[in-house]
């Protein structure tokens, strides 16, 4: 797939959108940013500098790229200044009334042939283009924080987006280093967030029963699922760890989890199918020898390598503030309410 080229215009320059600005420039594209807030935009210029700076050093971003991104970046004072981008990325507030307003404003400046994508992370595309002349043109393009270092980028297509509009935006994604992930139709909080909130509504849940304090919890995840989460998504890790034993452990939260006794059809299709991920090469991913031998080898590599990663922060964290009790609100050491176990 051939790389997005030309203008990129954006809206808004709070934090996510000084952010995708970072990226943008950062790759070699030029960027018109229309925003009302004069401060933001000059605010903007020196933490884009210092953040392509840092990154050169690290080389996450190419210096052939980065060259004279002062000279490809444009303020402009109206929608009417991004006439002449073929794409534009909106990166304001999560308020759906002005979002709406925008748009309006939008089709009114630009080529009904540019596509305009929201950097929304929970509305869905057909509420917020309901009013639009031309919906095909509408995308969800919805990046993380910080934009210019992340590989993540959902791009979710609503039911009248359009082949181009989805091909369009992922070249884009693809020339800003990213690893698109593409959704089928538009559901509310799209993956990453609807992943996200599921483990943060329990582990709220698990501090409300008093199962254990924040601090545990949080232990509890980062030395578990933050340990393998960044190289293998939930259905790898089944691969790589066995998925019958899933299975049965899913049997048996199912009714406090969701209510439900029943496996999800995925789950229940693949354990049908004799399925047991890397051990006999067949799972939610197929594999031949050679391929389940280097996930074998690389799962131990990473996990040494995320152990040292882990260890050195923590000791920088733990020079300069000391290992500490988390505190209520009260600023008392913070300890599990007693409430009465749940019932199974």
């Amino acid at each position: 797939m051939s790389r997005e080229t030309g203008r990129v215009g954006l809206v808004g320059m709070g934090l996510m959108g000084r952010g995708i600005a970072t990226c943008l420039l950062g790759n070699g594209y030029e960027v018109s940013v229309y925003t009302r807030t004069s401060s933001r935009a000059k605010a903007a210029r020196p933490f884009i500098g210092a953040a392509i700076a840092d990154a050169v050093r690290r080389k996450v971003l190419a210096p052939a790229r980065t060259g004279n991104w002062q000279e490809r970046l444009r303020i402009v004072t109206a929608p009417d200044g991004l006439a002449d981008c073929p794409m534009i990325v909106e990166s304001i507030s999560e308020d759906l009334a002005a979002k709406r307003r925008l748009y309006a404003q939008l089709e009114r400046a630009v080529s009904p042939a540019s596509v305009i994508a929201s950097n929304t992370s929970s509305f869905p595309i057909d509420l917020l283009n309901q009013r639009s002349r031309h919906p095909g043109r509408f995308v969800v393009m919805h990046w993380a924080e910080p934009a210019w270092i992340s590989r993540f980028v959902e791009i979710v297509r609503g039911k009248k987006t359009s082949a181009e509009t989805m091909d369009r935006a992922s070249r884009l994604a693809l020339g800003c280093g990213k690893q698109p992930c593409l959704l089928s139709y538009d559901v509310r909080g799209f993956i990453a967030n609807r992943l996200m909130y599921a483990f943060l509504i329990e582990a709220c849940r698990l501090a409300d029963l008093g199962v254990a304090d924040v601090a545990t919890i949080d232990r509890a995840f980062s030395n578990d699922t933050g340990w393998w989460a960044a190289i293998a998504g939930p259905f790898r890790w089944m691969d790589l760890t066995g998925i019958p034993a899933y299975a049965t452990v899913m049997k048996g939260l199912l009714p406090e989890l969701t209510g439900r006794r029943a496996l999800p059809r995925i789950m229940a299709s693949t354990i049908a199918s004799g399925a047991r991920g890397v051990a006999n090469r067949r799972g939610f991913y197929r594999y031949d020898a050679a391929s389940a031998k280097a996930w074998e080898e690389v799962w131990v590599d990473f996990t040494y390598d995320m152990r040292s990663l882990v260890m050195k922060h923590e000791k920088r964290i733990t020079a300069r503030s000391g290992p500490r009790a988390p505190r209520s609100s009260t600023g008392a050491a913070a300890t599990p309410p007693r409430r009465k176990q749940p019932r199974p």
